[in-house]
């Protein structure tokens, strides 16, 4: 039996958050008994019907993890392990295992609004010191953390993501376009993605950008792009709109800077949708020859890239079926096989 920290269940879909229910979903698959301690605020997004959930009070706040939950974990399940999926979780219950995603709040502060980041530099390293054991999503985080953090190769297991389990979306008769998926963080590099855009002599397709604004995380230079022509910002998407945006597009392009993992390039293979993606280490690990891959810090390498890709037609049809067997590679049931090998070991 295993306990599972859900405040993530009160917040927004986001590639964190996907990963938590995600697992929570292929630990019930598999047959890990466990229940799912949750604040009263669930956001309605998530199917909590099929999932053992358990409400304790309180909504979803940093009160509610660091107080409620140890204290209804001492209380109701004392000594089971603990398992916080999308964070720290509470430092005041010894038997845990948490996640890091990736440490850009170290590497990348500028993204982040002082509060946030004050608050991860210092419980990271605390609560990273009393967890049993850390999961990360990728081979290049562990590196990260261990790297930031001395922190020792055999208490750090990679979890990989995964694709939503998802039907092919219909085609639809389209003006070509090329879509973004993320965050408008400064790392996502959504600036200078634009400016390249925005500086093609009649690029011919338009330039999607699907995501989500955060008053903390903001790029406030943007702005002057709101009503750039060919740009179409969506905002929140629902995965049913996503999987057709993907399906639909000439590409996914990812420019991002850093990150941890990278979500929707296998989204956009599992739609048969090509991917570009900024030459960084973790986005090799993620594609390996399934991408075209570009250097994001230069404006003529980013428009060369969108160029080719809708003008190749050859191109796009190798990158879909590398792509369509390297999304294979990830399963939400292999990643949540290894977390309870984890358990019984």
């Amino acid at each position: 039996m295993i306990v599972i920290n859900g405040r993530f269940l009160t917040q927004r879909v986001t590639g964190v958050q996907r990963f938590a229910y995600e697992i929570c979903r292929a630990l019930r698959r598999i047959g890990v008994s466990n229940v799912i301690l949750a604040p009263s605020n669930i956001a309605p997004e998530y199917a909590i019907e099929e999932l053992p959930v358990e409400k304790i009070g309180g909504k979803g706040s940093h009160f509610w993890e660091q107080v409620t939950l140890p204290w209804y974990m001492h209380r109701h399940y004392r000594g089971l392990p603990l398992l916080n999926l999308s964070g720290l979780g509470p430092i005041g219950y010894n038997h845990t295992i948490m996640t890091i995603h990736d440490i850009s709040y170290l590497l990348r502060p500028r993204a982040y609004s002082w509060l946030y980041t004050l608050y991860y530099r210092i419980m990271t390293p605390w609560a990273a010191k009393r967890a049993k054991h850390i999961l990360t999503v990728s081979q290049f985080s562990k590196h990260e953390i261990m790297r930031c953090y001395h922190i020792a190769d055999n208490k750090i297991t990679v979890v990989y993501n995964a694709a939503r389990t998802m039907a092919l979306a219909p085609r639809k008769e389209t003006r070509p376009y090329l879509l973004v998926v993320g965050s408008l963080m400064p790392r996502k590099n959504i600036r200078r993605l634009i400016e390249a855009y925005s500086t093609m002599p009649d690029a011919g397709f338009d330039l999607r950008i699907a995501g989500v604004t955060d008053a903390s995380f903001a790029d406030a230079g943007l702005e002057k792009f709101a009503h750039t022509k060919g740009i179409q910002w969506l905002g929140y998407m629902q995965p049913d709109e996503l999987d057709s945006l993907y399906r639909n597009a000439t590409a996914y392009i990812n420019p991002s800077l850093y990150e941890g993992f990278g979500i929707p390039l296998l989204e956009a293979m599992a739609q048969e949708c090509p991917v570009l993606a900024s030459d960084i280490p973790v986005f090799h690990e993620v594609c390996d020859a399934a991408a075209c891959y570009f250097n994001p810090m230069k404006t003529e390498e980013i428009q060369s890239v969108m160029y080719t890709i809708t003008q190749d037609e050859a191109l796009r049809q190798q990158l879909i079926q590398t792509g369509r067997q390297r999304c294979r590679f990830f399963s939400w049931d292999t990643s949540a096989r290894t977390i309870r090998q984890l358990l019984d070991a």
